[in-house]
């Protein structure tokens, strides 16, 4: 486990990779979200995700996130610093990016641009061969601006705060250097980070189940 977070590091796990290792994640998200909160919307489409890790040295590494739901997608590109001490170890990240929400059909013409902030921390455990991470993340917004039709406005959200997540991974690195993983945790956010074009300014949080699984190459 200690060859795997340090050379090339792991996706997930808090990470101290040597100066241009690179590790690269596959993988997908599902929210499960109440469908009474959804207006009665049941059917919930997987968000495609990627992550990447490209190592700096000295504990330090250059991170990315991308995720894409059709009418939602989150780019994030970020810095991390992590240390590890014997089985445990932890790291902090800071991302910032974009919030880009597009729907083009069944009457819809709309499209929601916000910049995102995600101050994150890690705490991680190597048990065996396998590697668990707990990772508490914030979620900011700022600035969000809307196009429907031809007009452009904003949206009067006073406060950047949108919600926050907590989620535990499961790492299993193979003998080959790439590892399965997959994770469980619970979203708290507002109802329109979750699907924007039918809540554009509601303040109200809601709490929903996240899964997610993948594979790190």
């Amino acid at each position: 486990m200690e060859q795997h977070a340090t050379q090339p590091g792991l996706a997930f796990q808090p990470s101290t990779p040597a100066l241009y290792d690179f590790r690269f994640a596959l993988g997908g998200y599902y929210d499960a979200i109440d469908p009474q909160v959804m207006y009665g919307m049941e059917f919930r489409i997987p968000q495609l995700s990627l992550d990447a890790r490209y190592g700096l040295g000295a504990g330090w590494s250059l991170v990315g996130h991308f995720n894409s739901m059709f009418v939602t997608n989150e780019l994030l590109i970020g810095g991390a610093f992590a240390q590890r001490f014997g089985p445990w170890s932890y790291e902090v990240r800071a991302s910032a990016g974009v919030y880009l929400g597009k729907l083009g059909q069944v009457g819809f013409d709309a499209l929601l641009v916000a910049p995102q902030y995600r101050p994150e921390l890690t705490i991680g455990y190597a048990m065996g061969d396998v590697a668990l991470s707990l990772r508490g993340s914030l979620l900011l917004m700022s600035t969000e601006r809307v196009r429907i039709g031809e007009v452009w406005g904003g949206l009067d959200n006073a406060s950047a705060f949108v919600g926050h997540s907590e989620m535990l991974f499961v790492e299993n690195p193979m003998q080959n250097g790439s590892a399965w993983y997959f994770g469980l945790g619970l979203m708290t956010t507002r109802a329109y980070y979750a699907f924007w074009v039918l809540f554009p300014d509601s303040p109200a949080l809601f709490t929903y189940p996240r899964m997610v699984a993948g594979y790190e190459f």
